[in-house]
């Protein structure tokens, strides 16, 4: 009885490696840490040695009760079971605490899905799925909800894009219900994927009504890239899905100028009408356009042109409006707070006295320059000795009074643009049509005298055509976005790319002129040219026209694909 028990201390003690290396499971032998990790069967007795102690053990049991201790009793049954689990083949090590204590087990409707609560943090804080904690196998979470559109939802969690996009409008609803619409409509045309060169026709939206669209905008980033289009006195904007859309009727019979602030928010102003119309598309509720927006010294003055900033979680939000009079004797620039909807400074303002109209020539072009915090505020007039206009570059921080920059353009221009990413200032000719760019970091004093321009283009076309008075740019449109600058003429959108001439770095850069798409070789599916471009909008990953006399709107995204109507 004495050997027995003295066995069994040593068979159930910790000591279970052996000298050389290797522990005993059943009849086989395993070097120590090798296909054990997990496993509580590290003893050094085998399995014929177990059943012979309890052979023995039962031969030599007392009447009374073996007075074994506890501890010793709980490691005999404990042993005895796993070995006899376990039989001679090597157990699978078991999980470890950590990663099953991040496992969510779900039961949606009535299929089962396992992931991780990382992947379902991603979904953010505002959503659902967010707040479900480790749940095991057998008491998973219970969602009623369509196991095919989780299964979608779950995929986009974990690799961060859609596996067949675009989603359907279930799809879109489904996640709406999770608070996930934003983010998933974010993904479908990021900014990061835009590429000028590979842009193609993917989508042809048509407008309800008979009036064509006068104007388009595409929510900037880090919104989805969603889109609105003025048609008549109607804003109807699209999800960046292009799936759902929402029309509102304005005060206004007709729309010139479109900003989107949001997918939730768009701005609408007319240049013979007063007022900035606030258009909300809340999403969960009808459309609204019952606020206005006026510039407080003359609400009667109508909109020329429009600029919002970028939102941030560091800066104000703001919209610039350019005003003018009803009399056309006074403009300014006004910036108004899109969060408290109140204006916060009138910058540039002008009075005309007497015939001097072009002393005071209001901006028709503003543009924001979020990297250097400058507003560009452009504008022409044309007159009995022709054209002339004025581009101001205004530091609203410094003074709303006197610009950092301006320059009185004589041979005037057909449309200006600046760029944050390339620091500069762009421009089509109005009597050549080329393009001209101005660098920023080059500008100071006093730019009325000197001529900061450097043509891009054609310069022996350019000079003659100045020389000659032409009218070639008449029409053409120069917008700016990332690192391109884009060019409207006529039906056509040319595109140009800073490029090094030589791999040195430091080296000079030069412009280079390419065609969206085809270029002029694009017709239509009956052979006929396009039609001209009278609006156009870039955000995300995409480009948005709107052409005369089409009750539509072009979406080109920068994935390859063909035109198609809803």
């Amino acid at each position: 009885m004495t050997k027995n028990i003295q066995l069994l201390k040593m068979r159930s003690c910790p000591i279970s490696q052996r000298q050389d290396g290797s522990d005993r499971r059943g009849d086989q032998i395993f070097p120590c840490g090798a296909g054990s990790s997990g496993d509580k069967l590290g003893m050094l007795a085998s399995r014929k040695e177990i059943e012979k102690f309890q052979n023995d053990r039962q031969m030599t049991r007392p009447s009374s009760p073996l007075n074994v201790p506890a501890q010793m009793k709980m490691r005999v049954e404990n042993m005895s079971v796993e070995v006899n689990t376990a039989g001679t083949e090597n157990s699978p090590p078991m999980a470890s605490a950590t990663a099953s204590s991040s496992v969510v087990t779900l039961n949606v409707g009535g299929e089962l899905f396992q992931t991780t609560t990382a992947t379902l943090s991603r979904a953010g804080a505002s959503s659902p799925l967010a707040s479900l904690g480790p749940s095991p196998a057998d008491a998973p979470h219970l969602l009623d909800r369509d196991p095919r559109l989780f299964a979608a939802i779950l995929s986009f969690l974990r690799n961060g894009r859609l596996a067949s996009p675009p989603p359907s409008p279930a799809l879109l609803a489904e996640a709406r219900h999770f608070s996930l619409d934003g983010l998933l409509l974010s993904s479908l045309s990021p900014a990061s994927a835009f590429s000028p060169l590979s842009l193609r026709p993917t989508a042809l939206l048509p407008l309800t009504g008979r009036v064509a669209p006068s104007a388009v905008a595409i929510s900037p980033s880090p919104h989805a890239a969603s889109l609105v289009a003025a048609h008549g006195g109607v804003v109807t904007s699209f999800d960046a899905a292009l799936a759902s859309r929402t029309s509102v009727l304005t005060p206004l019979p007709t729309i010139d100028s479109l900003v989107a602030v949001s997918p939730a928010v768009a701005l609408a102003g007319a240049r013979d009408f007063p007022g900035v119309q606030l258009c909300r598309f809340p999403g969960d509720a009808p459309a609204t356009a019952s606020e206005a927006l006026y510039w407080p010294d003359s609400p009667s003055s109508s909109v020329l042109s429009m600029a919002a900033t970028a939102a941030s979680e560091t800066a104000s939000h703001w919209l610039f409006a350019s005003f003018e009079s009803a009399r056309r004797n006074s403009s300014a620039v006004v910036a108004f707070d899109l969060n408290s909807l109140s204006p916060v400074v009138e910058i540039g303002r002008k009075e005309v006295f007497g015939a001097d109209v072009e002393a005071a020539i209001p901006p028709t072009k503003l543009g924001w320059l979020a990297g250097h915090s400058l507003l560009l505020a452009a504008g022409s007039h044309s007159g009995p000795a022709g054209m002339v206009g004025d581009i101001r570059l205004w530091d609203v921080r410094a003074s709303s009074t006197v610009p950092v920059w301006e320059v009185r353009e004589d041979d005037c221009f057909a449309d200006v643009a600046a760029s944050d990413s390339l620091s500069a200032l762009f421009k089509v000719g109005a009597a050549s049509g080329e393009v001209f760019m101005a660098d920023l970091r080059r500008l100071s004093g006093d730019g009325i005298s000197v001529d900061p321009w450097v043509c891009i283009g054609d310069r022996q076309r350019a000079g003659a055509a100045t020389a000659s008075r032409r009218k070639d740019g008449n029409g053409c449109r120069i917008e700016c976005y990332r690192n391109w600058v884009f060019v409207a003429r006529g039906a056509y959108v040319e595109v140009w790319t800073q490029v090094e001439i030589t791999s040195e770095p430091g080296e000079k850069k030069v412009m280079r002129r390419n065609w969206v798409g085809n270029g002029p070789s694009v017709v239509t599916a009956d052979g006929e040219e396009m039609d001209k471009i009278v609006s156009w909008a870039f955000g995300g990953g995409r480009m948005a026209l709107a052409r005369v006399d089409k009750r539509s709107v072009e979406v080109w995204d920068s994935a390859s694909g063909t035109i198609s109507g809803e």
